[in-house]
């Protein structure tokens, strides 16, 4: 009986449930993006919450479903916000941020498969989180920072990009805050999650 009950609790493998995760989850990463929007003079850019979604996406659901839903959720999002110039900046930043953020998360226990990674990272009594989520945020910060500000010198001169990078610094930070007690709560909430990591 406690058998069956288990395996009630797992969700099926399909492609079609994943690629709708992905689709649900791209329009989180909107939502997040567009709603709180601070603009940024010099490079007519602007600040947001999209990282919380993007980081809770690469920690939650793996490291496909974090570049999908984390480039595309952003793009869309300046497409809706009247920033078309920052379109590909932030589907490619942003997609690059998401999907090297989650492969370093599970880098250490890179050999085992994803359940079992999961399971492991997440048993370490020391920490109410696996260490690596703080290596795979610094990633992710690097690319984001580092992307953003290339974009912005090209576009609008270096000054400029360097006014824009404390801010994508401190977005970068609040959105690892946020998406990891996000990513635990989801996960101690409803464990089969874990079966959608793609």
């Amino acid at each position: 009986m406690r058998k069956a009950k288990k395996e009630e609790r797992r969700l099926p493998r399909s492609p079609a449930l994943r690629i709708a995760t992905i689709a649900v989850l791209t329009a989180v990463t909107v939502v997040f993006t567009y709603l709180v929007r601070i603009p940024i003079a010099p490079t007519r850019g602007y600040l947001n919450l999209g990282d919380v979604a993007v980081y809770f996406c690469a920690f939650t659901l793996g490291p496909l479903t974090a570049l999908l839903a984390g480039g595309l959720g952003t793009a869309l999002a300046d497409l809706l916000a009247g920033y078309p110039q920052w379109i590909p900046i932030s589907l490619l930043v942003h997609g690059l941020q998401g999907l090297l953020a989650a492969l370093v998360a599970v880098l250490p226990l890179g050999r085992l498969s994803p359940g079992r990674r999961d399971r492991l990272a997440l048993r370490d009594s020391r920490w109410p989180f696996p260490p690596a989520w703080l290596a795979a945020g610094g990633v992710g910060t690097l690319v984001m920072c580092a992307g953003y500000f290339t974009a912005g010198a090209v576009m609008y001169g270096f000054g400029a990009a360097l006014v824009e990078l404390p801010g994508n610094l401190l977005q970068n930070v609040a959105g690892l805050l946020a998406g990891i007690p996000l990513s635990l709560a989801v996960r101690k909430a409803y464990p089969p999650v874990a079966e959608l990591r793609w």
